[in-house]
């Protein structure tokens, strides 16, 4: 498939939209559609909450088409080169060899950063970034949020957090860039390095967001020019990366336990099926990291397919 071209804001579908049958337009739907979604409000969502007890809220059909049409729109903008989540090709490995080095590294992320994300900072996102009108600006805001800010179990929420915040975040990269620190962002987390960090830096940082957005920063963390980093859950040496030690001991277990889970007599056991999968899982995943678990990978699924143990998902890496 054709990769599409990206290009500036201003030459977005979004951009300078001032009328309501434009936007309705726009987005691929009926202008009496538009004006029904908008009135449900809240109700367009499912509330509920993750395993770990953190409030999830997501869109139900008609507003999730809705989202998708302006999620697409919106990553076909041009990215910064700092930006590294929700852009081809970047992943968090490639946030993390952004800061291989004889670097000193300075960490921090945003503290409940969707829920932060407020239906005020929105708006002014259209009216700011976009141009569009003021009551164009409103219910494009409206229809993003969910009890006043960005829902987090969307698929747009990660593109429109960045591009409404887009302003502040170039000013964070060029007040960076002014002093020789390479920045990058991967969705809140921020992540800075250069020869030397000076003093003050985060704190400078924590307060722009805090000013700008009403964001307050957490997590802060310094590393000196010698030592270990660890970054999006890599470790970051001066030459190179590595994974995690959790993570090499994680797949040393399981590969210890797959001469229990080859045997012939295991071969329909639910758990050996939830086993290989989640043993594949994590090589792949490390492959990302260290090229040699990928081949173990591979490895692993024809001893799986050679056994005749199916895989739990069909559309997984490896299956």
């Amino acid at each position: 498939m054709k990769q599409r071209k990206s290009y500036p804001v201003n030459q977005s579908p979004l951009y300078k939209i001032s009328n309501h049958k434009l936007l309705a337009k726009t987005l691929c739907v009926k202008p009496y559609t538009l004006k029904r979604v908008i009135k449900r409000g809240d109700k367009n969502y499912k509330l509920g909450s993750t395993d770990n007890g953190r409030a999830i809220q997501i869109p139900k059909a008609q507003i999730l088409r809705i989202h998708k049409r302006i999620n697409d729109l919106i990553n076909r903008i041009e990215k910064p080169h700092y930006l590294v989540s929700g852009v081809k090709g970047r992943s968090h490995v490639y946030n993390a060899k952004m800061h291989i080095g004889d670097v000193a590294v300075a960490k921090t992320d945003i503290e409940r950063y969707y829920p932060s994300t407020t239906k005020e900072i929105i708006k002014k996102g259209f009216r700011k970034k976009f141009c569009c009108s003021e009551d164009i600006a409103e219910t494009l805001a409206s229809l993003c949020t969910v009890s006043g800010h960005i829902p987090t179990g969307s698929p747009l929420s990660q593109s429109l957090s960045f591009i409404v915040n887009s302003p502040i975040f170039d000013e964070i990269d060029k007040y960076s860039k002014a002093r020789n620190i390479t920045f990058s962002l991967y969705v809140d987390d921020l992540t800075f390095s250069g020869k030397t960090i000076p003093k003050h830096f985060l704190a400078h940082i924590s307060n722009l967001l805090k000013k700008k957005r009403g964001y307050k920063c957490h997590k802060f963390r310094t590393y000196n020019r010698e030592t270990e980093k660890v970054i999006t859950g890599v470790v970051v040496r001066q030459n190179g990366i590595d994974l995690k030690r959790t993570q090499k001991e994680i797949i040393s277990n399981l590969s210890r336990k797959k001469v229990y889970f080859s045997q012939p007599e295991k071969i329909n056991d639910p758990k050996n099926i939830k086993y290989y999968q989640k043993f594949i899982g994590h090589l792949f995943s490390a492959g990302e990291i260290s090229p040699r678990y990928r081949q173990i990978g591979r490895t692993v699924v024809s001893e799986r397919k050679h056994l005749g143990i199916q895989a739990q998902n069909q559309n997984n890496i490896g299956t």
